[in-house]
C-alpha cells in the first residue's frame, strides 16, 4: 500500500506540476483549447452588460442593433452606389419644381445624410467591439487565474501525501481515504476535460472553484494535517465508522 501511495503521490505531482507550468510557460494554449467556452461566455456576459448599462446611450443602442449593423451598412452603400440620393432628389424637384442648383444640393444633403448614418454605424460597431475585447482579456484573465488555482491546490494535495507517505511510512492505511479522494478528483476532472473541455472550463470557471471544490480541497488537507501532527486519531474514527457501515472488519488504529 505504501508503494501505491507513493506512486500516486509521484504522478500526480508531476502532472500537476506540468500541467501548472503550462498555465504559465504557455498562457495563449490555455485560449487556443478554451475557445468554445470563451466565445459563449462572452456572449453570456455582454448580453448583462446589455441590460446593467441600458441607461447609457452609445452603450445601448450598440448592442441593440448589433445583429443588423453590418446589413443596414451595406444597403445604405448600396443606395449610394445605385445614385439612390439622385433618384430621390430628382423625384421630389419634378414634384416641387425645383432647378438644377436645388436638386444638386438636395442631393448633396440626402448623401450627406446617409454618410452620417453609415458614421454612425461604425461607431456603434467599434463601440460594440471594444466591450467583446474587455470581456475577451476579462474572461481570460480569470479563467487562467482559476485554472492556476485548481491546478496548484491539487498540486499542493498531492505533494503533502508523496511527503508524508515517504516521512511516515507507517501511516500507509491511514493515506489511503486522502489518497483515494485526490484520485477521484483527479480522474473526475479528467473524464470531463477528455469528454468536453467547454464542460471543463464551464464547470471550473463557474461552480468548481466555488465553496464546494474549496472544501473538498480543505477536507483533503485535514485528513493529511490530521495525520502528519495528529497522529490520524480522527482519520483513524472516520476509516473505522465507514468500515462498520459497509460491514468490514478492516480497522486501523492512531499511529
Amino acid at each position: 500500500m505504501s508503494t501505491t501511495l507513493k506512486l500516486i503521490g509521484i504522478f500526480g505531482s508531476l502532472l500537476f506540476g506540468v500541467l501548472f507550468s503550462a498555465t504559465f510557460a504557455s498562457p495563449e494554449k490555455i485560449e487556443e483549447s478554451a475557445k468554445g467556452f470563451l466565445k459563449s461566455q462572452i456572449e453570456k456576459e455582454v448580453r448583462v452588460k446589455q441590460q446593467a448599462v441600458a441607461e447609457s446611450a452609445a452603450t445601448e443602442a450598440a448592442l441593440n442593433i448589433a445583429g443588423r449593423l453590418g446589413l443596414e451598412k451595406e444597403k445604405i452603400q448600396a443606395d449610394l452606389n445605385n445614385d439612390l440620393p439622385e433618384k430621390i432628389a430628382n423625384i421630389i424637384a419634378t414634384m416641387c419644381g425645383y432647378d438644377c442648383e436645388k436638386r444638386k444640393s438636395l442631393t448633396q444633403s440626402i448623401t450627406a445624410g446617409h454618410m452620417e448614418r453609415i458614421k454612425n454605424i461604425k461607431i456603434a460597431e467599434s463601440t460594440l467591439a471594444d466591450i467583446v475585447k474587455d470581456k475577451y482579456i476579462e474572461i481570460a484573465s480569470n479563467l487562467k487565474r482559476d485554472l492556476r488555482i485548481f491546478l496548484g491546490s491539487n498540486l499542493a494535495m498531492f505533494l503533502l501525501l508523496l511527503a508524508i507517505t515517504l516521512s511516515k511510512p507507517q501511516t500507509a492505511r491511514h493515506l489511503f481515504l486522502p489518497g483515494l479522494l485526490l484520485v477521484t478528483a483527479t480522474a473526475l476532472s479528467s473524464t470531463i476535460y477528455i469528454f468536453g473541455q467547454d464542460w471543463f472550463y464551464t464547470i471550473l470557471y463557474n461552480d468548481y472553484m466555488g465553496f464546494g471544490y474549496l472544501l473538498y480541497i480543505a477536507t483533503i488537507f485535514g485528513f493529511l494535517m490530521d495525520i502528519a501532527l495528529n497522529k490520524a486519531r480522527i482519520t483513524s474514527e472516520i476509516i473505522n465508522g465507514i468500515a462498520n457501515v459497509v460491514g468490514s472488519a478492516f480497522s486501523v488504529a492512531p499511529c
